[in-house]
């Protein structure tokens, strides 16, 4: 366990240059890119040289202008070629095995009568066999001047641009790796979901960590009025817009959306108490019969079988946990309070509850690289954790 480095990112300056003080403490430790890169073209079975070529031929530049300057200015203070950027930026959200959900959590009491005031809170554990990221994560807050308030935080590694782990007032956000895709068994659906992927590695489509980070800073293209995206924005909007398949979920302290996200629809659900995702399709859980022959097809395309069978059991964990709290909740005669939805008596459990829970093996296992919950309330992190060792080994 250590503690995560915090950097402070101004977004007036040059994109260039927003990430050199970063970049320089860091000197030493990016340059693993190079060997993660040999370690993944290794793992999916492709030539490491002619493929190291090709890359450095097209691998140039990330859909956006601003986050290609941001990577550029990176790589000049680093050392670190271009191409090598580019696959970190696009590439980072695959073999991520994580867990996100969120939890309606007592926040002390308000009122003559000091009732309970509660509200969800947004956890997420990220995990991956890649131990020398470990060195590089860190927590980034981003300014709009030099004195100014921050505006937004993330958890993320030196060197990646776009968001997997972020929170701003009013709004958290986090990504998790989907190991396959709606139609896994259709040629044309194949070929139309790998070429998106080929378009966001040349850089001529956004890949899903930079859409997440557009929806964490700039306003809601949809909204005239210049204002930020919102819960029922984003579920009206994000489905529809072309990405690699994930499972996202955001909060804004009322309630939860959890979003099983495919190249161009999704499937969503959303809850005012509690909800987890992990890395499978939530059919899987609440009609396994019916799911099985399609997931154990997607799943054997895919080559994805062990992290599917470990994904199960932390969602199983952690809402045998809640059910645990739930159970206890209702033993105290609360249902009527809970059936009437006053959110003053929900069911709620405490903070120290969750983090036990999210501490705990499986949630926090071997290849956690770090565990987190967010308020997205008061857009701050409560609670964060970071694993320079695996734990529980």
């Amino acid at each position: 366990m250590d503690h995560v480095p915090v950097y402070t990112i101004n977004m007036s300056r040059p994109p260039a240059e927003r990430y050199i003080e970063l970049v320089c403490d860091f000197r030493e430790r990016i340059p693993h890119l190079t060997e993660l890169f040999r370690d993944v073209v290794i793992a999916s079975g492709l030539p490491p040289k002619p493929t190291t070529r090709l890359a450095r031929l097209l691998l140039r530049r990330l859909y956006s202008h601003e986050q290609t300057e941001e990577i550029r200015g990176i790589s000049d203070a680093s050392g670190v070629d271009m191409y090598l950027l580019v696959c970190l930026n696009t590439l980072l959200d695959l073999f991520m095995g994580c867990t996100s959900g969120a939890a309606r959590v007592q926040k002390g009491s308000a009122g003559n009568r000091r009732q309970t005031v509660t509200r969800m809170l947004h956890f997420r554990t990220l995990d991956w066999d890649m131990d020398p990221l470990r060195e590089v994560v860190v927590q980034l807050n981003f300014v709009n001047d030099a004195h100014g308030p921050v505006i937004a935080r993330s958890i993320t590694y030196v060197g990646f641009v776009g968001a997997l782990t972020a929170v701003r007032p009013g709004l958290s956000l986090s990504l998790n790796f989907r190991p396959y895709h709606n139609d896994s068994n259709s040629r044309a659906s194949n070929v139309r979901f790998h070429y998106h992927r080929v378009l966001v590695l040349l850089g001529w489509r956004p890949s899903i960590s930079s859409t997440l980070r557009s929806i964490l800073l700039a306003p809601d293209p949809s909204d005239g009025r210049g204002r930020l995206d919102t819960i029922s924005s984003i579920k009206r909007r994000l489905p529809s817009v072309p990405s690699t398949a994930a499972y996202l979920t955001f909060s804004d302290g009322d309630r939860t959306l959890v979003m099983e996200k495919d190249r161009v629809n999704a499937y969503t659900s959303t809850s005012p108490s509690f909800i987890v995702i992990t890395n499978h399709d939530a059919s899987f859980d609440n009609d396994p019969d019916a799911a099985s022959d399609i997931g154990h097809a997607k799943l054997a395309v895919s080559g994805m079988n062990e992290l599917a069978k470990d994904s199960q059991q932390r969602r199983q964990c952690i809402e045998s946990k809640w059910k645990t709290a739930e159970a206890a909740f209702r033993g105290h005669g609360n249902n009527a309070s809970q059936r009437d939805g006053d959110a003053a008596h929900a069911m709620s459990v405490t903070e120290s509850q969750l983090v036990e829970w999210v501490d705990a093996w499986p949630i926090t296992n071997e290849s956690t690289h770090y565990v987190t919950i967010m308020d997205p309330l008061v857009g701050d992190f409560v609670y964060l954790k970071r694993y320079l060792q695996p734990a529980y080994e």
